[in-house]
């Protein structure tokens, strides 16, 4: 029997399964839908049981309990999305909670006066309360867009559009009411129009808000949220006769809008909860979104001119009243659409600005990816630099061991007067990066304590940040503006990013110099290697054959060295190696190549030189050697000698192989004479 349970629960389970995937079974499973289903199905049972209960209190307190269920409903739902919303992104929510808080009293206030089947007096509670309301909803919406500026000017342009049409319109319509009602009850009638007035500012409050929102914040709880204003501004708007005449009374379709209305609102905060949880999919596409902003300024045109043509038809004596509500309402749509122009060129400027400064990250990145040398990147960094920022000058300092850090590139302008002082120790608020490891923003310059002195006049604003890659300090860069500049958060960060990836580069391109460097030279003594002697080698005989010119050849071999090493030790040999191969490249010219050819053996090479220029240069070098000394066992002990053979080319050979044989066989002839020497004159003591 389980197993017959259990293949026939298994197409249930598919059943669901697939379901699953519909667009109402998405909805289902989120419990703001759930309740909002559930709110609705309530709305309609009150809707429903309206007629059939008996006239005055009892229909009264039937509507009363349902806007206090649903105004409680909104409040708390609110309150709980604001608590669970964190830094600026809660006080919307706070000021709806207010909102809703507010329209709940108005709303019991009300109630109170239905139930007991006495007149509602305007103004009273209830109007402070509603009108309350509608005020912290725009305040709420505005919230929404903090720090967005033309967005809320947006905001306020879009709303006063709409607040004039729909007075406009309510002129019109009301015309011989609003006229008697003006002269006999100014105050009462003023308040009535400001239910129109301030729901209605705050329904184009919130399309503004909807539109102004950025693009990856989920919408759908804010296109809710419109709705539900909506709602309550059309409940207002169209009870403003029955606030005139004082006949309001519960059971009428007002009920249903204004109930609607709550439950909308309840559910835009349910589902802004849930939105920030999970990642919906957008409920409307970029293009729709930015499709209406453009047809809601055509559809107010639109209005406003069936308005006009309305009013003159009708000569209802409001012609003037409309056509200067439907003027003013241009002049708004005109300057919303300078704003947009406007907007328009900023975020085009913006992305200008956004494709120089991903620029600037791209070349460092490639930098680090590729093989440049160490000083043109550094001045690619600096020069980047500048563009990233838009500062006026840039200043890069690296770590040099045992010298602190040393400025290696510097990237100046005429309006900062900075001086070329590469090479230089650092200084300047690049020392507080280098202490504190963290950027220093300094948009007073000269009020900042690291600041130097002679460049107060100059350099307004500066920024210094420190290159850190793999964990080590690598340098710092600093960039200096002539003019004050606050830089923003995104410039920080931008700087931050465009610091890492530059610390990469510049730690890259020192392991790649070093990587070559010991490829080319020899690890102890610092000279080239043999390797890379023989390709100098080969290159200096392809020029001197194409070219007919001559070269020398001299081999050196360190005499002793095995001696020193037995008796010494090797730190002494090496330190006696070191020593010799220092003398030599001092001595030598600037053209010409030092390597270290073998153990004890080095070897001179000398571009364009003759017999009597090499064999001056190689006395030059004995003589150095004869005056040095290498420090063991507590004192200083004279070099080993050093025995020499030279070869030129093309005399003495063609080839490398046959110059560095000829130069071995008269080192060692040279060995031999000064072993002769040393052995007569022994003989002689």
């Amino acid at each position: 029997m389980g197993q017959a349970g259990l293949s026939h629960a298994t197409p249930l389970a598919n059943l669901l399964f697939v379901s699953d995937l519909t667009p109402l079974s998405r909805a289902l499973a989120l419990r703001s839908w759930r309740a909002a289903l559930v709110g609705l199905g309530a709305i309609l049972a009150v809707y429903g049981l309206e007629p059939l209960a008996p006239a005055g209190w009892p229909r009264g307190a039937l509507v009363s309990v349902a806007w206090l269920a649903l105004g409680l409903g909104a409040m708390l739902a609110a309150l709980r999305a604001a608590q669970t919303t964190p830094g600026r992104e809660r006080l919307p929510w706070v000021f709806v909670t207010l909102a809703s808080g507010a329209w709940t009293i108005g709303m019991l206030v009300r109630s109170a006066f239905v139930i007991a089947d006495v007149p509602i007096p305007t103004p009273g509670l209830d109007d402070i309360a509603h009108l309350s309301a509608a005020a912290l909803l725009i305040f709420g919406f505005i919230a929404m867009l903090r720090g967005q500026r033309l967005a809320i000017y947006a905001l306020l342009l879009d709303s006063g559009a709409v607040v004039l049409l729909l007075l406009a319109a309510i002129a019109l319509l009301l015309s011989s009411a609003l006229a008697s009602e003006m002269k006999q009850e100014p105050f009462v009638t003023t308040v009535v129009l400001l239910y129109a007035v301030l729901w209605s500012g705050a329904t184009g409050a919130a399309l503004s808000a909807l539109w102004g929102s950025p693009m990856e914040q989920p919408r759908r709880a804010f296109a809710i949220l419109v709705i539900g204003v909506a709602l309550n501004a059309l409940a207002f708007t169209l009870s403003l006769p029955v606030f005139l005449w004082g006949q309001f009374q519960a059971g009428t379709p007002l009920d249903l809008l204004w109930m609607l209305g709550m439950l909308a609102i309840g559910v835009s905060a349910g589902t802004w909860i849930e939105d920030r949880r999970s990642a919906p999919r957008r409920l409307f596409s970029r293009d729709v979104v930015e499709l209406s902003r453009l047809a809601l300024p055509a559809m107010t045109a639109a209005f406003a001119a069936g308005l006009v043509v309305v009013a003159n038809l009708s000569n209802s004596g409001v012609e003037l009243f409309v056509d200067s509500a439907v003027a003013a309402t241009m002049v708004i749509l005109a300057l919303r659409a300078g704003l947009a122009l406007y907007t328009n060129w900023r975020l085009s400027e913006t992305e200008r600005r956004r494709a120089v400064q991903f620029e600037a990250l791209y070349e460092v990145g490639l930098a680090a990816a590729g093989e440049r040398s160490l000083d043109d990147l550094v001045n690619l960094v600096v020069e980047q630099a500048t563009q990233l920022s838009r500062t006026h000058g840039a200043m890069l300092a690296l770590a040099a061991p045992g010298d602190g850090f040393v400025i290696r590139a510097l990237r100046p302008n005429p309006d900062l007067g900075l001086r070329d002082s590469v090479g230089e120790p650092l200084a300047g608020i690049s020392l507080a990066a280098v202490e504190t490891r963290d950027m220093v923003v300094a948009p007073h310059y000269a009020d900042h304590p690291k600041s130097t002195k002679p460049l107060h006049a100059t350099i307004a604003s500066a920024i210094a940040v420190p290159l850190i890659a793999h964990g080590e300090l690598v340098g710092t860069l600093a960039m200096y503006s002539a003019t004050p500049r606050r830089f923003s958060s995104d410039t920080q960060r931008l700087v931050r990013l465009y610091a890492a990836q530059a610390a990469i580069a510049i730690a890259n391109a020192r392991l790649l110099a070093e990587t070559h460097r010991l490829a080319r030279d020899d690890d102890l003594t610092g000279v080239l290697n043999r390797r890379s002697l023989m390709e100098r080698l080969d290159s200096e005989l392809a020029g001197a054959a194409r070219h007919g010119d001559i070269f020398a050849v001299v081999l050196f071999d360190v005499d002793g060295l095995k001696n020193v090493n037995d008796t010494a030790g090797h730190l002494a040999g090496n330190e006696v190696l070191t020593k010799v191969a220092h003398l030599m490249r001092e001595s030598a010219r600037a053209e010409d190549v030092v390597a270290r050819f073998g153990g004890d053996e080095f070897v001179l090479l000398l571009p364009r030189t003759g017999l009597l220029p090499a064999q001056a240069l190689v006395s030059r070098v004995e003589s150095r050697l004869r005056e040095e000394t290498y420090h063991w066992a507590g004192r200083d002990h004279p070099l080993p000698s050093v025995s020499f053979g030279i070869a030129w080319f093309p005399e003495d050979g063609r080839t490398d192989d046959a110059l560095l044989a000829v130069a071995d066989e008269r080192m060692y002839e040279d060995k031999a004479r000064s072993r002769a020497r040393r052995e007569g004159a022994s003989g002689a003591d």
